[in-house]
This record gives structure tokens, sequence and C-alpha cells, in this order.
């Protein structure tokens, strides 16, 4: 991604990790099923490793990060979150064009799913993702190239 750097993560960046979670999904969390401190800490921390992680950054500051899983018939965003101070300047639309030429190169779909609290929805449909299931708290988006 040209102008800005993908690492992978590590142990140590577990705390940093969860507090940007907080910071970026504790609205639509609490909105959705309420947030329980504990529960969404020890969620994290066993669902969420450090080590599945890639970190994006510019320089020598870190912007955010994301988890993308690989399976036999797509790929599947786990989760991206930007620091709040670097949204809407571009970061995560560069990121998820990025995922989406990896997807492609592999010629497989990109899927996420995305809180319906959350008001994203639109920006991916921007970036061609087109719903393909929901249920109570979630909208379901494809990407394919």
């Amino acid at each position: 991604m040209k102008g800005y750097q993908i690492r992978n993560g590590e142990q140590r960046d577990q705390e940093w990790l969860y507090d940007l979670y907080c910071k970026t999904m504790k609205p639509c969390i609490e909105a959705t099923w309420g947030w329980d401190e504990s529960f969404q800490r020890k969620g994290f921390c066993e669902n969420l490793n450090p080590t599945k992680w890639k970190i994006i950054s510019a320089g020598h500051k870190e912007l955010g990060g994301f988890v993308l899983n690989q399976n036999d018939d797509h790929f599947w965003l786990e989760m991206i979150i930007i620091k709040p101070e670097y949204q809407r300047k571009g970061i995560g639309r560069r990121v998820i064009e990025y995922l989406q030429d990896t997807a492609g190169k592999k010629s497989l779909p990109l899927k996420l799913s995305v809180i319906k609290a959350n008001p994203v929805k639109p920006f991916y449909q921007k970036l061609g993702f087109k719903q393909f299931d929901e249920d109570d708290a979630f909208y379901k988006l494809e990407w394919n190239s």
C-alpha cells in the first residue's frame, strides 16, 4: 500500500489494539447488546489475538489494523479498525482496496459483516460490496472481482 506500511501484529500490540477496539467499536456494540467490559476483553483476547492482526502505519505512527482470514472459497475481513483521528482520511478505503486486490488475485470474494448500529455500510457499498445476508445485529456484505 503506497504511503503506508503493514506489519504483522505482535503480543506487545495487545493493549494498544484492545484500546483502539474500545474507542472504535464500543458505541456500536453498546447500542446493539450493551457493553460488558470483562466479556469484551475476554472475547477480544481469545478471538482476536494480536498475532492475527496486520498493523497499518505511516512513518512511525500506527494508524490502525485489520484481521483477514483466508478460507477455501473466500476471504473474510474479521475486523478493521482505524484510530478515530485518522478516520475519513482515505486510509480505510486504501486498506479495503488493498484487500480487494489481494482477493482478486486469488479470484476469491471478500466478505465481511457490519454491526447494524455502525454507519459504515454505505462506505463498503461505494467500494463495490453487496449485501448477501443479514440477521438481527449484522449486515453481511460481499465483494467479487
